[in-house]
């Protein structure tokens, strides 16, 4: 019977699915319903006829007992909630707290200028040497145009593996097409016309070549000297390159006629004797083949880099240190820019939060106060619930009773503590130990704060700027 007192009242008060039966939080139970649905005036008549509980009894009845235990965990339940509640409370006055605030903008704020302090000390030792030394490079640039009087920019060689394979493209097809026309007097043939014919290629390729990318180069230069100079070299190179054609062609035809053996001196002598005459087309075309093929190597050579003799060097120089400062600078940079700009925009959101902080924490301790002042009131309900449900046990005991009533039947019942007193309360309502800073003074701080940081940022990099903004 008790058990199932208990159960009743357990699911008038809390429900079936266990949650308060109370409209809302801190809402006062229905005593009148409770007490029906727990069928109270049933179990009193029923135990007053029995004559219990004894006359002479001190505590209270197990159907007492469950009044009072069930309505105090719901007093429990609603005490944890009201924890709960004035955390939240705690965490929302953080927020909006202005020590708390200014704490965490000024963390911020230090560390930032901390890592731009650090970038000074590590630019001043691996972007400095860099930033010296593109200077040193464009200014020798500059002079060097300067003193040429060069106004357009230098033009970009050509890809070293591509010349490279186009010089070995030449040797192989002029001694390959050589090699045929050098057979008919060679001793091993068609090979040993190849071996023959790859020689000269190879000194007509790389010679052809290197005029083209000294002497010819030279004639373009503002120096009257140098430019006689390369004019020369040229001439007496090229001369040279139509006579080692020459030479291969009364080669071949002296081969064909007196064999290997005597060859080299019978062309010697017709070259000199009679250098356009020779004694076979094929000759000819030997004599035409190595002068395109080597005016193809000057070309080359001419183009390999710069016409101006010196200006492709002196700008790769520049450029590349341009690169190798700016690639530095990137690597610098990249995420300080962020940092600041990020720190700048933190500062001046808390400057314009900060003033609306007192009123909204004063908001916020209205609306705690206010839930406190409701628990009291709770408290105070839960008090009266369980008396007037002990009041309708009892009077309906004593009516169903022949014995005198238990002395305890007319004292009241009082809840043995207050949540309010509870240490976890008072800690969470708890105000900080030292007064919150002056609002004008914290906003003060962190504009100070903003300036520093951006001027930290503009001190680097107008000490290390960008190669585009750097002062010519």
């Amino acid at each position: 019977m008790v058990v199932g007192a208990f159960r009743k009242l357990r699911d008038a008060v809390r429900g079936d699915d266990g949650r308060a039966k109370a409209q809302g939080y801190l809402k006062p139970i229905d005593v009148e319903e409770t007490a029906r649905e727990m069928d109270l005036m049933r179990l009193a008549t029923e135990r007053g006829r029995q004559e219990q509980p004894s006359s002479d009894s001190v505590p209270l009845d197990a159907i007492e007992q469950q009044i009072t235990q069930t309505l105090e965990g719901e007093w429990a339940w609603h005490g944890a909630e009201l924890i709960n509640g004035l955390r939240a409370y705690a965490a929302r006055l953080i927020a909006v707290s202005v020590s708390t605030e200014l704490e965490n903008l000024r963390l911020g704020a230090q560390n930032t200028l901390a890592k731009l302090r650090n970038a000074h000390h590590r630019a001043e030792a691996e972007l400095g040497p860099l930033r010296e030394r593109f200077i040193a490079h464009r200014d020798e640039l500059k002079e060097f145009r300067e003193a040429n009087r060069l106004r357009r920019a230098a033009r970009p060689p050509s890809n070293r593996y591509t010349t490279l394979g186009l010089l070995v493209f030449l040797v192989g097809a002029e001694a390959g097409l050589n090699g045929f026309f050098f057979a008919k007097g060679a001793t091993l043939g068609l090979l040993g016309g190849i071996v023959m014919a790859l020689g000269i290629s190879f000194v007509n390729v790389v010679t052809s070549f290197s005029v083209g990318l000294l002497p010819m180069r030279w004639i373009n230069h503002r120096n009257l000297p140098i430019k006689l100079v390369g004019l020369l070299i040229a001439a007496v190179a090229l001369a040279a390159l139509v006579c080692l054609h020459g030479f291969a062609a009364h080669y071949r035809d002296a081969t064909a006629l007196v064999g290997e053996d005597r060859a080299f001196a019978v062309a010697r002598e017709t070259l000199v004797s009679s250098p356009l005459m020779l004694g076979d087309l094929n000759s000819f075309y030997l004599f035409g083949l190595g002068l395109v093929l080597s005016a193809m190597a000057v070309w080359k050579g001419y183009t390999f880099d710069d016409p101006y003799p010196g200006y492709g060097a002196h700008s790769r120089r520049a450029e590349e240190a341009r690169e190798d400062y700016s690639d530095e600078h990137a690597l610098l940079f990249e995420d300080l820019e962020d940092i600041k700009e990020k720190t700048v925009a933190d500062l001046d959101e808390g400057i314009r939060r900060i003033p609306l902080f007192p009123q909204q924490a004063a908001k916020v301790r209205a609306q705690r106060e206010a839930e406190l002042r409701s628990f009291q009131a709770y408290e105070s309900s839960i008090e009266a619930a369980v008396n007037r449900l002990l009041a309708i046990y009892r009077d309906a005991n004593r009516a169903a009773r022949q014995s005198p009533a238990p002395a305890y039947f007319s004292a009241p019942w009082k809840l043995s503590r207050s949540f309010l007193k509870e240490t976890a309360v008072l800690t969470e309502i708890a105000e900080p130990a030292t007064s919150a800073p002056d609002a004008h003074a914290a906003l003060e701080e962190l504009r100070k704060l903003s300036t520093s940081v951006i001027g930290e940022y503009e001190a680097l990099i107008v000490k290390y700027p960008h190669p585009t903004q750097m002062p010519r």
